[in-house]
């Protein structure tokens, strides 16, 4: 696995009580050949602080809608340079064999894109239960060649396959890592590994309540599917 580096990517907006755990364990990779770029839309807490101490590389982004994370990924990845990237959110941690598994898995030239199982971080037992069925779901989908009717972002792509189909789409208001993946599999295959996981706060599924949480995603799925757009949007947390 010699001579493969990660980019990873971390869209940040106030996410100073977040940042912490998802620091920490960055720190504890086993596999340690990676940068971090913080691509920050003007935080008013103490993101940039923490992100500095750490010694990570800042980017400063004008937000200019409620929902403006494709433009900051893109701008994290042109700023890159590492061969794979890997798009993190500020309120996840990832387990210290992650990039190991994402390096052995793209150890086949085929891969063009790795997702990870995702579970929620201190979550109760039914918010357990909805993430490994979107896992199971994601898998089952993934290898029938239908890709994912779930719904999980933070994805890693080979950063070539990545800038050929132009990145993510920054007209989506949501999806967008879904449409990314879609366009990438006509150049590879996809892979969703059970062997890492990654634990996401669940956060967003408590502030929606978890019916709003499914049929808001169904809605943005659906208009995705049938139009190729997304005409609703969410406020960032």
């Amino acid at each position: 696995m010699g001579g493969t580096t990660f980019s990873i990517i971390i869209p940040t907006l106030n996410e100073e009580k977040n940042l912490g755990i998802c620091f920490k364990s960055l720190m504890e990779q086993t596999y340690k050949d990676f940068e971090v770029i913080i691509v920050d839309g003007g935080s008013k807490d103490n993101t940039v602080d923490m992100a500095e101490r750490y010694g990570f590389d800042i980017l400063e982004v004008e937000k200019t809608r409620p929902h403006d994370v494709s433009a900051a990924k893109n701008e994290g990845a042109r700023h890159s340079r590492g061969d794979l990237l890997f798009f993190l959110d500020a309120d996840m941690a990832m387990e210290p064999n992650c990039l190991e598994v994402l390096a052995e898995g793209f150890q086949e030239p085929d891969i063009v894109g790795i997702a990870c199982k995702v579970l929620p971080l201190e979550g109760n037992s039914l918010e357990s239960v909805m993430y490994e069925c979107n896992n199971i779901l994601a898998r089952v989908a993934n290898r029938v060649g239908v890709h994912e009717f779930s719904y999980f972002s933070c994805h890693s792509y080979r950063k070539d396959c990545f800038e050929k189909v132009g990145g993510f789409r920054e007209d989506l208001l949501a999806c967008e890592d879904l449409d990314l993946s879609l366009r990438l599999r006509h150049l590879g295959r996809y892979l969703v590994t059970p062997r890492t996981i990654l634990w996401t706060s669940p956060r967003r599924l408590r502030e929606w309540s978890y019916s709003g949480y499914v049929l808001r995603y169904l809605r943005y799925l659906t208009q995705y599917y049938l139009t190729n757009r997304v005409t609703d949007y969410y406020e960032d947390l």
